[in-house]
């Protein structure tokens, strides 16, 4: 989501101080960037993805793998912070730009989103069923308008992704009327019964390693595919005392994809840069896509090499 929105922020805020008339949105991921896939020019406005090695017009990140080693040349922007959207509003205020209090909400909200700084009772309001949803939190906007792209069809996702950049742009990404006219709302209570189904499913075969203090979510021991779609936190919820926790899942017979964690209600525990290992993981046992932030990070790897990175994340965490 926090994609979707930068590309918002930039489209509706930023193209009229640049007097850019005509954008066009294409999804990449930072594999196709790391790896070389596209051919950037010139022109290209690079957003919440790694900087490519090709000279681009603009570009702003904040994910910590991210960082770069030397001075950042014009309409450059890179910061630590919990969201890519987040930075840009704070980039539109130093250039003059009026932040309306419903700007300064949304900043609010995708920041607990993309920075995983929810508190437990937010994390039972978006990610748990409701007996109502008639006057939604702000933060439940969001996660009703991300629904509509986390679908279990990649393309159903893009579709909506660059349509609804296409339409009238309103005030931030969760005050355009017509994507509420969409009704985003079945798509989220949809999604949310999603998330009770897998959770059901996960407990057959998520553990808990007491050495590391994580929790190992490793979709290979699995007896049945996977069901609903994936609850990131319900392992921090269901394993209190935990520090961290892996999701490893073989995507085909050559890749494998694994996200590392820490407890987003004890962040203290964390004593690993996770976006550095990701990154580690990544050289080490794949092709070198990975990265992520202090907190949580990501990566592919060699399938067949599943058992030897699991072992040497969980070393790692344990010293």
């Amino acid at each position: 989501m926090d994609g979707f929105s930068s590309a918002f922020i930039f489209k509706k805020y930023f193209c009229p101080l640049f007097d850019i008339t005509d954008v066009e949105i294409i999804g990449l991921n930072p594999y196709d960037i790391q790896n070389g896939e596209f051919e950037f020019t010139d022109k290209d406005i690079v957003l919440d993805l790694p900087l490519p090695q090709q000279k681009i017009f603009f570009w702003c990140d904040h994910h910590l793998s991210a960082k770069p080693k030397d001075t950042l040349p014009e309409n450059h922007y890179f910061k630590e912070v919990p969201s890519c959207a987040g930075l840009l509003i704070d980039i539109l205020k130093e250039k003059g730009v009026k932040i309306t209090e419903a700007l300064q909400e949304f900043k609010k909200v995708i920041d607990i989103m993309d920075g995983a700084e929810y508190s437990k009772d937010d994390i039972k309001l978006v990610y748990y069923q409701q007996a109502s949803y008639d006057n939604p939190t702000t933060l439940e906007k969001l996660h009703m308008i991300s629904a509509m792209m986390h679908t279990r069809d990649q393309f159903v996702n893009w579709e909506f992704f660059r349509t609804l950049l296409e339409e009238e742009l309103g005030e931030t990404p969760i005050d355009s009327e017509t994507w509420w006219d969409l009704r985003p709302r079945i798509f989220y209570k949809a999604l949310l019964a999603s998330y009770a189904e897998w959770r059901e499913w996960v407990d057959e075969f998520i553990v808990f390693n007491d050495e590391s203090k994580c929790v190992v979510q490793d979709n290979r021991v699995a007896e049945s595919r996977q069901k609903g779609n994936t609850d990131r936190f319900y392992q921090y919820i269901k394993f209190d005392d935990a520090s961290y926790g892996i999701n490893m899942k073989v995507v085909d017979k050559d890749v494998a994809r694994i996200g590392i964690g820490s407890n987003i209600f004890h962040k203290d525990r964390c004593k690993i840069n996770i976006g550095r290992v990701c990154k580690e993981v990544a050289d080490k046992f794949g092709d070198g896509a990975g990265g992520g932030h202090y907190y949580v990070g990501g990566c592919t790897i060699n399938a067949e090499k599943c058992d030897d990175a699991l072992a040497f994340i969980l070393e790692r965490m344990e010293n």
